[in-house]
């Protein structure tokens, strides 16, 4: 039993698989949907057309007699007649045979008329219903004949008669001791009452209405949602982005809603970006004019003081004389900075990359590193791998990035100053940490710290404080070798990760 079952089941299973791949497929493609329901509609509006036929067919109904079952039997009593006198070559066989088939017509009240004749007409032979001694044989012939040409039947003559009866008039040639005779066999045929139904236009009006109605109603939920698209594509086009058109189904009409959907979508984050670029452009023109104007303002103005020679005594001349060098080295790093920011954001720039150990250009950087962390009270605290960690970089570029996040640390540290550097390989890629102790951020000022000019705080007095384009130039130079940066601020811990790929 279970080997029956099993096979069987299989069989269902797969079945079954058809049956949902069909569906989805139907599902999916509006063409076959839309001939679906048209196949559907069409057979159903047949089918309810032949409904009504036998309630609205009698509207039109034509009576007739066909005689035709009565015409087959008297043409077939006369072929037997006349192959038994062939046969016997006798016409008394044909006589008797005639005679006796004439009391079977007689019970049934519908004798046959039979004629023998020879080649001059003379009748030889004749049965009680008969009264002619002579009868123009050619011409009966002829219209034997003529009626069996137009009508492409049996050799039949129906005479025209007054009474709706006609009589049909089976006609033979026979070859009997040497003689040609002829054989003709006429009677009433039987009729029978036919009912011809004429269907009228009724029932194929209320088929093309059934079918109309039921395919509107099946296909008026697409309909829905092809005004619901064009709707939705006027509503975009009026400049509405962040309108968005319900998607419903997995057909191409859906596929068509969720692609107008994403395109809006990108227009508007295009165009946020294009309006974000803007304000970024204007902000750096502001911020580029302030931060040149400050240090260019106190160097004319030290400048001038020497000029018009406004000192008392050697040193306040050198004093003037070296804030004015100063502040020219801070606009000179001002605008070196922005011409790396440039020259980094520029993606025709090239690399001049090589194969360098990260453990110990870091440990180089932070040794040169230790009289300015001193000078502010700082230390670092390092945890490198003893493993040697290579890496395919720019040394140049990269030795930018690590001495910015170390300046940042140095110049911003808080509590004790201690400043952890770590470094490990893990998962095919070279991870630097740089932390310190630092004020608080909030996410969206951790999430601003790579933009350009920011600075936490907002007030721009000093260019002391730096540029605002060393993380940003950072940033630009990790991504660049194809690698992240991003910081993070846990347990009064500011926290710069790097994350470079090794060398294989």
């Amino acid at each position: 039993m279970r080997k029956i079952i099993k096979p069987f089941r299989y069989i269902l299973s797969k079945l079954k698989i058809l049956i949902v791949n069909a569906i989805t497929k139907v599902r999916q493609n509006i063409r076959i949907q839309l001939l679906t329901t048209f196949i559907l509609c069409a057979f159903l509006g047949l089918l309810l057309a032949r409904a009504t036929v036998p309630f609205l067919g009698n509207i039109n109904t034509t009576p007739t007699i066909d005689y035709s079952a009565g015409m087959e039997q008297i043409n077939f009593q006369a072929q037997r007649s006349a192959d038994l006198a062939v046969s016997e070559n006798s016409i008394d066989a044909l006589q008797q045979m005639i005679e006796a088939e004439n009391v079977k017509m007689e019970m049934k009240q519908s004798a046959l008329k039979v004629l023998v004749t020879d080649e001059r007409g003379k009748i030889l032979y004749k049965t009680k219903q008969a009264e002619e001694e002579q009868i123009d044989l050619h011409n009966k012939i002829r219209h034997v004949m003529d009626f069996a040409i137009n009508n492409r039947i049996y050799n039949y003559d129906i005479p025209q008669v007054e009474d709706s009866r006609q009589e049909f008039i089976a006609f033979y040639p026979l070859t009997i001791e040497d003689k040609d005779l002829y054989l003709f066999v006429s009677g009433i045929p039987k009729g029978v009452v036919i009912t011809k139904t004429a269907e009228g236009p009724i029932p194929a009006l209320i088929g093309i209405a059934f079918f109309t109605f039921s395919f509107f109603y099946i296909t008026k939920r697409k309909m829905k949602q092809i005004e619901a698209l064009a709707k939705g594509v006027k509503e975009i086009a009026k400049g509405d982005l962040s309108y968005r058109i319900e998607k419903k189904g997995i057909d191409e009409i859906a596929l068509l809603t969720e692609n107008v959907n994403h395109m809006a979508e990108a227009i508007m984050t295009n165009i946020e970006m294009e309006r974000r670029i803007e304000k970024q452009k204007n902000e750096l023109i502001t911020n580029v004019s302030h931060d040149l104007r400050t240090p260019l303002t106190s160097i004319m103005g030290y400048l001038r003081l020497l000029r018009d020679e406004r000192y008392d005594t050697k040193e306040q001349y050198d004093e003037y004389l070296k804030i004015a060098f100063s502040k020219s080295e801070q606009l000179k790093n001002l605008i070196d900075d922005l011409f790396e920011y440039t020259k980094l954001t520029n993606e025709s720039i090239i690399l001049g990359q090589q194969e360098v150990c990260i453990n110990e250009l870091l440990d180089q950087l932070i040794e040169e590193l230790i009289p300015q962390a001193e000078e502010n009270h700082r230390t670092f605290n390092k945890n490198f791998s003893e493993e040697r960690i290579f890496a395919t970089v720019d040394s140049e570029k990269i030795v930018r990035v690590f001495d910015n996040l170390l300046m940042n640390a140095i110049k911003y540290s808080t509590g004790d100053g201690e400043i952890f550097v770590s470094l490990e390989k893990k998962e095919g890629n070279v991870q630097i940490c740089v932390a310190n102790e630092s004020n608080e951020f909030t996410s969206e000022e951790l999430m601003s710290l790579f933009d350009r000019f920011y600075k936490k705080d907002q007030s721009r007095t000093s260019v002391a404080e730096g540029s605002g384009l060393g993380l940003a130039i950072a940033k630009s130079i990790v991504e660049l070798h194809g690698g992240k940066i991003d910081a993070k601020y846990t347990e009064g811990m500011l926290q710069f990760n790097i994350e470079l790929p090794v060398t294989a």
